[in-house]
Order: structure tokens, then sequence, then C-alpha cells
């Protein structure tokens, strides 16, 4: 009966250990999915398996990690923070960043032939804005209250939009994502429409940036947008879950030069765990002591 017993326990203390870790994302089309997926590739181990939870985006990703026992982080664009913020201050002062990410690029999609030429002429027309609560429907919002523009909103998915615009069912479609994003790769007949607006340069998360002429085979020259930054984001675990909290951000830290090579998506190349001082939002104590033992090294 007792080597019975100790089989019992010992099986129950190895599917413990074997919990999932959960990391929210986004969909497959975007640049957080695959990143994410990277992460759980150089990451997870037996005792400590890493899932890629798929999600509608930012805020999704929020409520996941405040409320979802099954996933503890999550990818979050910094406009999206602040965005909730502003919703319920209450629960995002438990939401903290663990690892600075890339920057996404917003892009604005147009059929090759409109004449749209600019943010402004999109007044009065259909804009795909993205599913409510993805980080392209976020910064969509912040830059329709801030430009004072308006237009018919559309919420559909990245794919859907885009092909709403190729049928003349809408006129534009907003896309926040990292460059290049793969769909556009592949596509032809589109232009991208250049993002510019003195509201937006004054607002202090977004940065000025350029789409290079090649990027997309379907577009000629260079565009002129706007990037925002992207963090790995958790729940502010006080006296739980620090060694794991540290253990993963050391994992990402030490596997950046790996990450960063051609076997993962490009957008690790863009990647700096030491922006974590500069990304102006609360970061837990134990993913900044992670990254600067790990960064010395």
């Amino acid at each position: 009966m007792k080597r019975i017993l100790f089989a019992l326990a010992a099986m129950l203390a190895l599917t413990a250990q074997a919990a999932p870790v959960g990391i929210a994302s986004g969909q497959p089309t975007g640049t957080n999915h695959p990143m994410a997926a990277n992460i759980a590739a150089v990451c997870s181990t037996p005792t400590s398996p890493i899932n890629n939870v798929l999600s509608d985006g930012s805020l999704d990703n929020i409520q996941k990690i405040y409320g979802d026992k099954n996933t503890q982080y999550g990818i979050i664009q910094a406009d999206a923070l602040e965005y909730m913020r502003g919703q319920d201050p209450k629960m995002m002062d438990r939401i903290v960043m663990i690892f600075p990410f890339f920057s996404t690029e917003m892009h604005i999609v147009a059929k090759d032939g409109s004449p749209i030429t600019s943010l402004a002429q999109l007044s009065g027309k259909r804009v795909v804005e993205g599913p409510e609560g993805s980080g392209t429907w976020v910064s969509v919002q912040v830059i329709k209250a801030l430009t004072g523009i308006k237009w018919t909103p559309i919420k559909a998915s990245q794919k859907e939009g885009f092909d709403m615009v190729m049928a003349g069912q809408a006129d534009a479609e907003f896309i926040v994502a990292g460059a290049p994003i793969k769909m556009l790769e592949t596509s032809v007949g589109f232009k991208l429409v250049p993002l510019q607006d003195p509201s937006l340069d004054k607002f202090g998360l977004y940065t000025k940036a350029l789409l290079p002429s090649g990027m997309y085979k379907s577009v000629k020259g260079t565009t002129q947008t706007y990037k925002v930054d992207n963090v790995l984001a958790t729940y502010a675990f006080k006296n739980q879950y620090q060694a794991e909290i540290g253990e993963l951000v050391t994992c990402i830290t030490r596997n950046i030069g790996k990450l960063q090579s051609g076997d993962y998506h490009p957008k690790w190349r863009d990647v700096d765990p030491l922006d974590i001082d500069r990304i102006k939002w609360a970061a837990h104590p134990a993913a900044v002591a992670a990254i600067k033992r790990a960064s010395r090294k």
C-alpha cells in the first residue's frame, strides 16, 4: 500500500510540475503568434512546457493574464496598456512588463489605383479597423481620438479586411503588425497610404517610421508611418512565481542571439532586452533583475 501511495504521489508531483505556462499572443497571421512560438521552441522544458495561446489581440491578452489561470503572460502593445488604464486603472495597476519586445508598424492598405493618398482622405470612407480588442483596433481608436477624423468603421480580421478592400467592399484597412507582414509580402494589387499627422507626432507612444521601398513587391517607394512598442507582460505577482518569471526572462535574454538568427522570426532582430529601462510602463522586479544578470554574462 505504501508503495502505491508513493507512486501516486510521485505521479501527482510530476503532473503538477508539468503544468504548462501560457503566453497569449494573437492570430497566426500576425507577428505576436510566431514570436510566442519561438519562445516556446527555445524555452520550453519537460517540467515547464509553454503554450502559445491564440487570442484576439492586446486587450484580450490583458484580460487573459489578469483572469485566466492557464495564461500567465501576454504580448501587449504600449498604446493598449494606456487605453486600458483609462478604462480600468485598478486592473492595470496589476499588469506589469517582464520583457521589451519589437515595435509594430502601422499600415494603411488601399487598392492599387485608389484616390486615397493620405490619412485625412479616409474621412467618410469605409475603413477596416481590425477585430475589436486587437492591437490594430486599439491603435485606430487612438488615431481617431487624436486626429478627429471620422469614417465608417468595419470590424474584420486582417485577411477578411484585405479581401474586402480588394473586392471594393471597403476603401482601406489598418493593419498594425511587425513589418514585413507575411500576407502583404505575398499579395499584389494594393498600395500603402502614408500615415502622418501632427497630433500623432506629439503622442508619446508613437514613433515615426518608414516602410522601405521593396519591402512589399506591390508597393513602389518608401511609405511614412508610425510604430508602437510591444511588451511581454504578466500579473504583478508579489510573492508567487518570482523564480518562474526570472527563469523565463533569463532564457529569452540568454538566447537572444539565437533568436536573432535566420531560423526565427525576423522581428527578433529589433529586440533589445535592455529596452526594459526605456519603455514607460512598470516592470516586474524579478524580470528586471534577470535581464541585468543575464546581460552581464
